[in-house]
């Protein structure tokens, strides 16, 4: 892997650095405390992003993208992080439309149109009430109906849920075959019409919609199944798996370490006591150049699980690396910063609370540490630990 950033993702990173910090981060604190984005803001940001290569950036041209590889959506998804982690994760998640490219042909032209001018927002909904880490057990059921699934069942704690136009559902389509009969399939909310109810209201990234979407007799067209869920590299890939989110919530948490350690070194080196500024002692300069070190570890390995999936290699225990990794330390790394900065990081005037808090968020989705280390093991050791 060459670690050196090309001149054109220089340039990249600089131009949305500056807009970001113009444009996002002034607003952020307080509009995040609002709780969760509307539709109209969502789309309302996305098409601000859009021409840095947000959302669909990473489309073939033909589909209104520009065919960024993973590594320039990774600089992407870092700046934006670094301004503010519950906008970065919906617009990730709005911009999961992949999977249209599987849409009953009819569809397929028409939703792509709306992807193009930045008014399609995507989810994905694995998890339900009973359903967590063991994906494999997933209750809701697709049944074969002539040309359409019957879809039936709850799905819980969807990212982007309440403001979606659609969805990919990971449905069982075989009880008795297990995982091996989970499937993904692509609903349109008004092609499909579903329930959404419950809007969560969660600790860290307040910004981002969350819900639970529930399927009573739901028909889809038979077109829109897509591959089955952890399915081996293939075009797939560049739909669902879960690679490429686990390197997505990496490399958020990396941009949120990061905004912590540009807050601390600025705090540091203007707070005076004793006479100087705290910047010169020992032990803060020891936190953070810890932080330091933990941000850009866990950067290297985002980024080599990014490489691979660029060069459309299997990286499942890389990317589950990375997201163990990178998650945990932005949990440590924003709580030293709150440490640097002493009673005022505990303010809300102030964005570390609201760092730590984002941070805190992100082990949880697409597979706990826990699963993250399990996979790990599998795949080093050689032994599961689980199914």
């Amino acid at each position: 892997m060459d670690f050196q950033l090309t001149e054109e993702q220089k340039l990249l990173r600089a131009n949305v650095r500056s807009y970001i910090e113009k444009e996002i981060v002034p607003a952020a604190q307080d509009r995040d405390h609002r709780g969760p984005l509307s539709r109209e803001e969502t789309i309302g940001h996305i098409k601000a992003l859009m021409p840095f290569g947000y959302y669909n950036g990473w489309l073939p041209p033909e589909y209104g993208g520009a065919g960024l590889d993973y590594k320039s959506m990774g600089i992407l998804g870092e700046e934006l992080a670094r301004g503010w982690a519950g906008l970065a994760g919906t617009v990730w998640m709005a911009g999961g439309s992949g999977g249209i490219l599987g849409a009953a042909e009819s569809r397929r032209a028409e939703m792509m149109e709306k992807v193009r001018a930045g008014e399609a927002i995507g989810a994905g909904a694995i998890s339900e009430p009973n359903v967590g880490s063991d994906a494999s057990s997933i209750q809701t059921t697709a049944v074969l109906d002539g040309d359409e699934w019957v879809i039936n069942g709850t799905k819980q704690w969807i990212s982007n849920g309440p403001i979606c136009d659609h969805v990919l559902v990971a449905v069982q389509t075989d009880k008795s075959a297990g995982r091996a009969g989970v499937r993904w399939i692509l609903l349109e909310k008004d092609v499909s019409p579903y329930e959404v109810t419950g809007e969560s209201r969660l600790f860290g990234l307040r910004a981002w919609p969350n819900g639970q979407l529930t399927f009573q007799d739901c028909r889809v067209p038979r077109q829109n199944l897509r591959e089955r869920a952890g399915a081996p590299a293939g075009d797939g890939r560049k739909v669902w798996t879960f690679e490429v989110p686990r390197t997505v919530l990496a490399i958020t948490s990396v941009g949120i370490a990061q905004a912590a350690i540009d807050a601390s070194i600025s705090y540091a080196r203007e707070r005076q006591q004793f006479g100087r500024p705290i910047a010169s002692f020992q032990l803060v300069q020891e936190m953070i150049v810890d932080m330091i070190l933990e941000t850009e570890a866990a950067r290297l390995l985002t980024y080599q699980a990014m490489d691979l999936l660029d060069r459309d290699e299997d990286c499942t225990w890389q990317a589950a690396a990375a997201k163990a990794y990178a998650t945990e330390m932005a949990i440590r790394v924003t709580s030293k910063a709150i440490e640097v900065h002493g009673a005022v990081g505990l303010s809300e005037d102030l964005p570390l609370e609201r760092y730590f808090r984002d941070a805190r968020a992100m082990t949880i989705p697409d597979g706990t540490t826990e699963m993250q280390k399990l996979v790990i093991g599998r795949a080093r050791i050689g032994v599961s630990a689980f199914r």
